[in-house]
Order: C-alpha cells, then sequence, then structure tokens
C-alpha cells in the first residue's frame, strides 16, 4: 500500500495505490500558473499522474471547494478514466446552476474561489456525461472500496453543509457579477473550510487521518474513539495556527505529520508553533515531521536535493518514506 503527497506547491493531492492496481486520488491541487512557474520542485497533479503512468483512477474524491483542492482535478477528469466520485455536497443545485463570477472589487480571494466552484460544477457536468457515479458522503459513512483500504467520513457537519448550500441556491438566482452574488461568493469562500471532508483511512494497523482544510474546531461531534488509534496524520488548513487541537491530538499515537504547506509559508502556513506544540504533546517521542514542499524546515525536516512527491510505503504496519524525484 502506498500514500503519495503530490508537491503541489499550496495545495493537496494526495494519491493512493493498492497492490492490487486499485488506485484512489484525494484532491487535485492547484491549477494556477504562479504555483509552479519557474519551481523546479512543485508539479501539477496531471503531469505527476502522466509521468508516473497512471491510466486509471477506480475512486476520485474531493475533499471541498477551494481553488488549491479543486482547480487541479478538472484536466485529470480529461485526461484519464475515472471509475466514481465521491463528495460532500449534492449535485443537482450545481448541476442546475451555471458559471458565476463576482463583482470586479471582490476580496481578492473570493475570485479564486469562484474558479474552483465553476471548476467544480463543470467536473459534475463530465462526470454526468461520462456516467460516472457521484456519491454524496457525510459523516457516519464508511467505504469499503478496497480489501486494503476502508475510509470513515468524520466530518463536515450536517448543519454546515446545510448553510452552505442555501448560499450556494443564492447564489445561482442572483445577478451575475452584482453585489447579492458577491455577497453570496465571499461567505461561501468564508464558510468553504467547515464544509471540508474529514477521512479517517484504515489500513491494517495504520490509521491516516487527512484532515483537509477541516480544522478541529470542527471535530467536536465526532466519536472521540476515532482519534486514539491515528498514527499518520495529514495537518488540516495547511499547517496554519488552526490546525492542531491538544485535546484531540495528545493522544494520537502519531509516527508522521505530513505538511501540505507552500515553502514561502504564504497565509501563515507551516507555522512553527504547530510544530513546537505537537512535539511538546508527544515528548519524549514526537513525531516524524514531513513537508510535501520545503527542502528545509529545521530542526524537524531536511531534503536538500527537493522531490516532487513524498510517497509513504506501509506493509504490515511499518510505514517507510520515499521521496520521488521525477524531472
Amino acid at each position: 500500500m502506498q500514500i503519495t503527497f503530490i508537491n503541489v506547491g499550496y495545495g493537496d493531492a494526495i494519491l493512493f495505490q493498492c497492490s492490487d492496481g486499485y488506485t484512489l486520488l484525494l484532491d487535485g491541487g492547484s491549477a494556477l500558473e504562479t504555483e509552479f512557474a519557474g519551481d523546479p520542485y512543485r508539479i501539477r497533479c496531471e503531469d505527476f499522474l502522466r509521468q508516473h503512468n497512471i491510466q486509471h483512477l477506480d475512486t476520485v474524491i474531493i475533499s471541498h471547494i477551494h481553488e488549491d483542492h479543486v482547480c487541479g482535478l478538472e484536466p485529470i477528469f480529461q485526461q484519464v478514466p475515472v471509475g466514481s466520485l465521491f463528495v460532500p455536497y449534492p449535485p443537482e443545485p450545481f448541476l442546475e446552476g451555471r458559471e458565476l463570477f463576482p463583482a470586479p472589487d471582490a476580496f481578492r480571494s473570493v475570485p479564486l474561489y469562484t474558479n474552483a466552484l465553476n471548476a467544480y460544477r463543470r467536473i459534475l457536468l463530465r462526470a454526468g456525461e461520462q456516467g460516472i457515479p457521484i456519491t454524496v458522503t457525510g459523516p457516519g459513512g464508511c467505504l469499503a472500496l478496497n480489501p486494503e483500504l476502508r475510509i470513515r467520513i468524520l466530518a463536515p457537519k450536517p448543519t454546515a453543509i446545510q448553510a452552505y448550500m442555501e448560499l450556494v441556491r443564492r447564489a445561482y438566482a442572483a445577478e451575475n457579477g452584482g453585489p447579492a452574488v458577491t455577497d453570496c461568493l465571499t461567505k461561501l469562500d468564508a464558510m468553504s473550510n467547515q464544509t471540508s471532508l474529514l477521512l479517517r483511512f484504515e489500513m491494517g494497523e495504520t490509521v491516516f487521518l487527512s484532515a483537509a482544510d477541516s480544522c478541529p474546531r470542527e471535530w467536536d461531534e465526532v466519536p472521540s474513539f476515532l482519534f486514539q488509534n491515528v498514527n499518520v496524520l495529514k495537518l488540516s488548513h495547511h499547517g496554519q495556527s488552526d490546525s492542531i487541537s491538544e485535546h484531540f491530538m495528545r493522544n494520537m499515537p502519531l509516527e508522521y505529520v505530513l505538511t501540505t504547506a507552500s515553502s514561502d509559508r504564504r497565509y501563515n502556513c507551516a507555522n512553527p508553533q504547530v510544530y513546537q506544540q505537537l512535539a511538546q504533546w508527544r515528548d519524549p517521542r514526537p513525531p516524524k515531521f514531513l513537508f510535501s514542499d520545503e527542502r528545509s524546515y529545521p530542526p524537524y525536516f531536511s531534503q536538500p536535493d527537493g522531490f516532487q512527491a513524498i510517497t509513504l510505503e506501509i506493509d504490515s504496519g511499518v510505514i517507510t518514506p520515499k521521496f520521488i524525484k521525477t524531472k
């Protein structure tokens, strides 16, 4: 079993490969030219899949709607056959909607969010055209997609999805480019992390918690026993200050903590206090910290040769990280 964290800069693109050839992709990173231009190590998700001869994806999961999770998926649906698609939102309002755009004076993150919303809608339309089953999943759900892999859905809260979808419907009903649609898009951008999937991947003795942008303040309705034996954690919200909680993480038997932050540490991602606290909570056996877009993060991490991905090879509960260079 392998889990590969593709270096898409600021964003998530996580590829699961089982020993029988089953493949699952969770999110697809960004589509922004500026995220990849001039960087010798970052790689678009579509290019990584092509270079590694991934010719079919059995499953794609979209965690939530933000540019750095969704927009890199759109070319993938044009590149390789996809067997099934899992999403956190009911698809009908998006399929019945239209391309949206905010007013020119919208806050700078709103156009990026709108790009993701439009890309998400186009992905749903393409899935429908290609006959790809779309499944809406939420807390309490359990996906037994492969003998090596079981997924429990821990979040988001149904109330968060309900409030989000009410705004989606209002946005599609509003006049494009006007103040009403811009207000809806601004609020949706701010709310989207609250609708992010929190996924527990169970692989024998290894339990991987992938938080996307679901922050611990949203986890209060999750049964506590589902956090107790997590030994691999993908930090939520790219390691920003709201990505950790002593209540949930002090007793996790963490071996590895992954951060999908950008090496320029924009938005205060990969916040040093996060790792100081995690190491303190797990003293005297702190987890090993891995960063998808760093070459050095003293005193926790050093990989001076650079890489395009980190693969965790999992065999009988033994986890071995490997750094992948494709250029």
